[in-house]
């Protein structure tokens, strides 16, 4: 018997404790939501969701606590001391103020977790005891130590918990709904437990003393549901302006990645756009535009097909025929046209068209370029001129040397001629103007030439030099040459040997130019079409993630809504749960659907295992898909490569084996993958091949090989590589090789 006679029974109301228990969990979801908020915020935004964040995760724990003391009755009156009841709400929203402080910091190491874990550990010991100091009634109340020290270690560790989860769920990436859940119900379990610990420890005994009543207040049960109704809406609004927050903060992070590629389109001086698949709305369109076209903007926002207006009427045929075939799924390349402006000046531009397909192969957006060829055209027409005089001027080269001076400074290339007898060189004016000599103090027979040749580019245009002696017909080189101060050019040099009677090389005449302007729009060209490969595979991957992780999920939700409700029917109504049933089978069917075309759209195994495993994967899914079989012959120690690389050489298989199912007829395929001085990749099928395609016309042949063979080219050849085509009667072989120097194992 105790020295203060017997305690006094409590008995707890199942219903209150239940809801401590819900207030518990929810207050942990909200922990972690909230988390996550705090960490991504900055400046006075941060201080502003920590301390709201303090305020409605503290609410929430001492709701919890008060809740779970209102749920334990005593067979005498309890009043509560209300000044008391409130610095123990300070100390709840104090110790929440700390976790969210630790859990916001960049890194939390074990000294970290386990200090602010004891802070958060000894607040809510702290709160729940000053809580309980708070009661006023007939009875006195004595803790028995060890109970009390077992809550205190519960809290400890429960707020360990509780930082661990919040910091590991703090990304907005990290972690799904399900899983948030999982984790709010373990934190809330810690914190339950070692407020009923600490309840358990609590003995009453009976008293005769007066009771002071100064400041205390009883609960009623509308009052208590105020409490729990306006705690839970708290802890309601907290997630739900999270929620906001977090989705403004993807906007904004959305319309910055927007905003600087259009400062890069716009500074580029080659037009851009990108239409939907009928071409009858415009999505974007950069600034070059107004520049080539001459026209605003806006007109062709509004009106997608009014720059065909600025085509030349004598072009706007053709050019609205591969128009027409680019909105059919055809791409279009080095479409060459003009542009008349409203004030009357005309330009060249070189047209490219690229249709982007989904999964299906549907085309769903149309890409487009043009760039201002004036100059290169007009160069061309003039060297074709050029070539046409020179011929002339060689049947006839020492009567007309005189028109060959004139056509060279028109056409500004330049010529020379050696005499491999005397070896006496002679420059044009042209040639001495191409390497910047002084003709005066040019010798004769001793040339400068190969002075001016990049050290690099040496050997082989002597080798070239060397092999074309004994050619009959004329050999064409490309090389650098480096001015003295420092500049390099670009020439592309043509060439022919003259002979004797005894079939002895005598003479070589040649001509040069400088090509370095057209070689770098070349190399601007290409660096374009990779960036936009670049953003088709991003798109991609960005369509692949929003597909797996929005619509998904969603869609998983809504199966497993479908059967939880299948229960909640009689099992009597049987055309209700039959239509129940095809519901369900239907949103399977999707989440499959979606689960396949994100994977298509970007395998995520691509970027985590490597190229062997995604081709291996994939190939699964595509045997099931076209019941083709596709024997793989594939390195097991390949290694891992550059991103791009991989990325180019799957997309490579993806297509081939595309065109097998659409185009081959063939029921075998064969990849092969091997790797020796240089890698290879070999897609092979038995099909029909593209032989009968080859005694056609140009056009025709692209359309049998398909759209996607450009693309294929254009990406191996951004990654360094080579692609082969070999087709006859019995298959098709498509060979990628790519030189392993600079690649990682």
């Amino acid at each position: 018997m105790s020295p203060f006679g017997a305690p006094l029974i409590g008995l707890y109301d199942d219903r209150l404790v239940a809801l401590s228990i819900f207030i518990a969990i929810s207050s942990s979801y909200a922990a972690l939501d909230l988390g996550g908020r705090v960490t991504a915020a900055r400046g006075w935004n941060r201080s502003a969701w920590l301390a709201g964040g303090a305020g409605a995760m503290g609410l929430g724990i001492w709701s919890m606590h008060f809740t779970g003391m209102l749920a334990f009755s005593l067979p005498v009156p309890v009043a509560y001391h209300w000044p008391t009841v409130l610095l123990s709400l300070l100390i709840a929203m104090l110790a929440s103020a700390v976790a969210l402080y630790v859990v916001s910091r960049k890194k939390m190491g074990r000294l970290r977790a386990w200090t602010g874990s004891v802070l958060m550990g000894l607040g809510i010991v702290g709160m729940h005891y000053v809580g309980m100091a708070a009661m006023r009634l007939s009875a006195t109340c004595h803790y028995n130590p060890l109970l009390v020290a077992v809550s205190v270690s519960i809290a400890i560790l429960a707020s360990l918990a509780a930082l661990v989860f919040t910091f590991g769920y703090r990304e907005d990436f990290r972690g799904t709904t399900v899983a948030k859940i999982l984790s709010a119900a373990a934190m809330g379990a810690g914190i339950f437990l070692m407020h009923y610990t600490g309840m358990l420890s609590a003995s009453f005994f009976p008293t005769t003393l007066l009771v002071g009543t100064y400041h205390a207040v009883s609960i009623s049960s509308l009052g208590f549901s105020g409490i729990a109704i306006g705690t839970l809406g708290v802890q309601g609004v907290a997630i739900l302006t999270s929620a906001g927050d977090r989705r403004l903060a993807m906007q904004a992070q959305e319309l910055q990645t927007s905003e600087r590629f259009r400062q890069i389109a716009d500074n580029l001086q080659v037009v851009l756009a990108l239409a939907n698949a009928e071409f009858t709305e415009l999505l974007y369109v950069n600034h070059a535009y107004r520049v080539i076209w001459g026209r605003t903007l806006e007109s062709v926002y509004a009106e997608p097909k009014s720059w065909l207006e600025g085509i030349h009427a004598e072009d706007r045929a053709h050019v609205e025929e591969s128009l027409q075939r680019l909105v059919g799924g055809e791409s279009i390349d080095d479409l060459e046209c003009r542009v008349v402006r409203p004030d009357g000046s005309t330009s060249w531009v070189a047209c490219r068209g690229y249709p982007i397909r989904d999964a299906q192969g549907h085309v769903y957006r149309l890409v487009s370029s043009a760039q201002d060829i004036t100059d290169r055209k007009r160069v061309e027409d003039e060297l074709r001129s050029s070539e046409r005089e020179l011929r002339h001027i060689a049947a006839q080269l020492e009567r007309e040397r005189a028109r060959l001076v004139e056509a060279q400074e028109v056409a500004k290339i330049g010529s020379w001629e050696a005499d491999l007898q005397s070896l006496n060189v002679i420059w044009s004016e042209q040639a001495h103007r191409i390497f910047e000599t002084d003709p005066s103090r040019f010798h004769p027979t001793r040339p400068r030439f190969r002075e001016f040749i990049h050290p690099e580019d040496r050997a082989n245009v002597d080798a070239a030099f060397v092999a074309s002696l004994d050619k009959r017909s004329p050999c064409t080189v490309e090389y650098r040459i480096v001015m003295p101060d420092g500049r390099v050019k670009i020439l592309e040099e043509r060439w022919q040997a003259f002979h004797d009677e005894q079939g002895k090389p005598v003479r070589v005449a040649g001509t040069c130019r400088d090509i370095t302007e057209r070689v770098r729009a070349e190399e601007e060209l290409q660096r374009l079409s990779g960036q936009l490969l670049r953003l088709q595979d991003e798109e991609r991957r960005k369509i692949a993630r929003d597909l797996h992780d929005s619509t998904g999920q969603d869609l998983v939700a809504l199966a497993t809504m479908l059967g939880q409700l299948r229960f909640s029917i009689p099992s009597g109504n049987r055309k209700s749960r039959k239509l129940l049933s095809e519901c369900q089978g239907l949103a399977d069917r999707c989440v499959h659907e979606v689960r396949t075309l994100s994977y298509v759209l970007h395998p995520p195994v691509l970027d985590q295992a490597g190229l062997v495993d995604a081709i291996r994967e994939y190939v699964g899914g595509f045997t099931k898909r076209s019941d083709i079989h596709v024997e793989l012959e594939l390195l097991p120690n390949l290694g891992r490569m550059a991103r791009d690389t991989e990325l180019a050489l799957f997309r490579v298989v993806q297509e081939s084996l595309s065109n097998i199912q659409r185009h081959s007829g063939s029921r075998e395929a064969k990849i092969r993958i091997d790797r020796a001085s240089e890698l290879t990749l070999e897609i092979s099928d038995l099909g029909r091949g593209l032989s009968d395609a080859v005694t056609r016309g140009k056009e025709e042949r692209r359309l049998e090989m398909g759209v996607g063979i450009p693309s294929m080219q254009e990406r191996v050849k951004l990654i360094g590589g080579r692609l082969d085509i070999e087709s006859s009667s019995r298959g098709t072989t498509i060979r990628v090789t790519i030189p392993l120097a600079g690649e990682r194992s």
